[in-house]
């Protein structure tokens, strides 16, 4: 017969074994937990590694949605803030700025950045103001060229234009004379040679007549 163990002695057992069991499930418990907290704090191969300064960049070459004349850097609304999260999400998964940029451009067009790429028709975008400035600069030296080219033709064609004048102004000059040297009513006459002119014709008439 096997010795038969005292009730007593049972129960410490098995208080004992379930303890032990309890602290080894414990101790099971806490190593996965820690397990999993370090492979979480260990960066894995090509993430995690890129500068928020970089991400500082991309964010203010994307414009926001639904905030005018704002980049996503700018604008505190929620699209803009999942839109930064996901630039840095890709730039976690090692994906380049040109990567990231073409990814929002598929998704919400061209207008989307805030510059638009040196290329194709948006190239125009980028020359037009230069083209605009050099045509000014054009226009503002042919007009100055023209100005210096005409002052020396004035200059010549002036005297030439005062001789033809010249007998003009001459009758124009002796007619102001004699009407300055008229006499006034009542007054006689000083200036000399004035009576013989205007009395010449008469004295003529009445010879002849004579």
């Amino acid at each position: 017969m096997r010795p038969s163990i005292p009730p007593h002695f049972q129960t410490m057992l098995v208080s004992k074994t379930g303890f032990l069991l309890a602290a080894l499930l414990l101790c099971a418990v806490l190593s996965v937990v820690q397990l999993g907290t370090l492979h979480a704090q260990t960066p894995q191969p090509g993430a995690g590694s890129f500068s928020e300064k970089e991400a500082q960049g991309i964010d203010r070459m994307i414009m926001c949605p639904v905030c005018p004349a704002e980049t996503i850097d700018q604008a505190q609304v929620e699209i803009a803030r999942q839109m930064r999260q996901m630039v840095r999400a890709m730039l976690a998964e090692g994906k380049e700025r040109q990567e990231i940029l073409e990814f929002f451009v598929d998704r919400y067009g061209q207008d989307i950045l805030g510059a638009p790429p040196k290329s194709g028709i948006n190239l125009v975008a980028w020359l037009a103001p230069i083209g605009g400035v050099a045509a000014a600069l054009l226009a503002v030296y042919f007009v100055l060229r023209s100005m210096a080219r005409r002052e020396p033709l004035l200059a010549l064609s002036g005297p030439i234009q005062d001789v033809g004048l010249l007998p003009y102004l001459q009758l124009v000059d002796r007619y102001l004379d004699m009407t300055r040297s008229e006499p006034r009513l009542g007054a006689p006459s000083n200036h000399p040679g004035t009576t013989d002119e205007l009395s010449g014709p008469k004295l003529a008439d009445s010879e002849e007549k004579t």
